[in-house]
C-alpha cells in the first residue's frame, strides 16, 4: 500500500491536470479580489479574518472544477492499463480504491488551503493598499466561520468525489465517465435550482436535502422568496453533515462493489 501511495503521489506530481488546477485556484483568488475592487466594491474588512469568511461565497468554483479531476484521478489506471498489474502485484482492490480516494482528498485539502490562504492574503494586501479600515469584528468569530465553511466543504468535495469515483469506476472509460461526472454537477445544481419552488412537496423535499442546496446555504448563496437563508442552530449543521455522510458511505460502498465485481483481465 506504501508503494502504491508514493507511485501515485509521483504520477500526481507530473500531471499537468494537478498543475493545471492548482494554477486556476492561485489565479482565481486573486481575480476575484480584483473583481470585488473594480467592481466599485469596499476592501473594508470586519476583521483581519474577515477575508476567510469572504472567501467562502465563491466555494461554487470548487464543485465545478474538483468533480473533473477526481473522474480522471479515477480512471486513468483503466486507461492505461496500471490497474491490471497493480493489482497482479498484490494490492486488493480495496485497497486500490482507499489509496486513489485518500489521495484525492489529500488533494482537495491542499487545494483549498491553496485558495483560502492566498484568497486572504490578497484581500488584505488589497485593504492595505487602498486604506480599507477593519472594522470592529470579532477576530475569533470570523475565523471560525472562515474555518466551518472550509471544513464542510472538504466534507462535501468529499461526497462529490465519491460519487464521481464511482462512476469512473462503474464506466472505466475517460470520456464516458467524464460525461456522466458533468450530468452529476450540473443535476445537482438543477436539482437546487428548479425544484425548490415545485408545487411538489416531494419534489421541494429533495431539492431541500441536495448536495448544492446545503453547499449554496453555507456559502451564503441560497436565496429563497428573495430572503438569504443561512445554516442556523444544531438541526440545520447536523443535517448539513449527514447529508454528505450518506452520501460517501452509499457511494463508496458501490464504488468497492463495482470494482469487486469488475473485469479487469488480470
Amino acid at each position: 500500500m506504501k508503494s502504491f501511495m508514493q507511485a501515485e503521489i509521483y504520477f500526481l506530481r507530473k500531471d499537468r491536470a494537478f498543475w493545471s488546477v492548482t494554477a486556476v485556484f492561485a489565479l482565481a483568488s486573486l481575480v476575484l479580489v480584483l473583481i470585488i475592487g473594480s467592481g466599485g466594491g469596499s476592501y473594508d474588512i470586519s476583521s483581519y479574518a474577515g477575508p476567510l469568511k469572504s472567501a467562502a461565497t465563491f466555494s461554487i468554483l470548487f464543485y465545478l472544477v474538483v468533480p473533473l479531476h477526481a473522474c480522471f484521478f479515477a480512471v486513468e489506471g483503466f486507461e492505461q492499463g496500471s490497474v491490471q498489474n497493480i493489482i497482479a502485484a498484490g494490492l486488493s482492490r480495496k485497497q486500490y480504491f482507499t489509496g486513489k480516494y485518500v489521495l484525492e482528498l489529500l488533494t482537495v485539502l491542499v487545494w483549498l488551503l491553496e485558495f483560502y490562504g492566498l484568497f486572504w492574503l490578497f484581500y488584505l494586501g488589497a485593504a492595505l493598499v487602498t486604506g480599507a479600515p477593519a472594522g470592529p469584528g470579532s477576530f475569533g468569530a470570523d475565523l471560525a466561520a472562515g474555518m466551518t465553511a472550509l471544513g464542510l466543504n472538504l466534507l462535501y468535495l468529499a461526497a462529490y468525489c465519491a460519487a464521481v469515483m464511482m462512476l469512473g469506476f462503474l464506466l472505466r472509460k475517460p470520456f464516458a465517465a467524464a460525461v456522466a461526472a458533468f450530468f452529476f454537477i450540473f443535476g445537482n445544481l438543477l436539482l437546487s435550482g428548479y425544484l425548490k419552488d415545485s408545487s411538489s412537496a416531494l419534489l421541494r423535499t429533495i431539492s431541500g436535502h441536495s448536495l448544492m442546496t446545503q453547499i449554496l446555504t453555507f456559502s451564503g448563496l441560497y436565496v429563497e422568496h428573495s430572503q438569504v437563508i443561512l445554516l442556523s442552530g444544531a438541526g440545520d449543521y447536523v443535517r448539513a453533515v449527514l447529508i454528505p455522510a450518506v452520501w460517501i458511505a452509499a457511494c463508496v460502498s458501490a464504488a468497492l462493489v463495482i470494482l469487486e465485481n469488475a473485469e479487469l483481465h488480470i
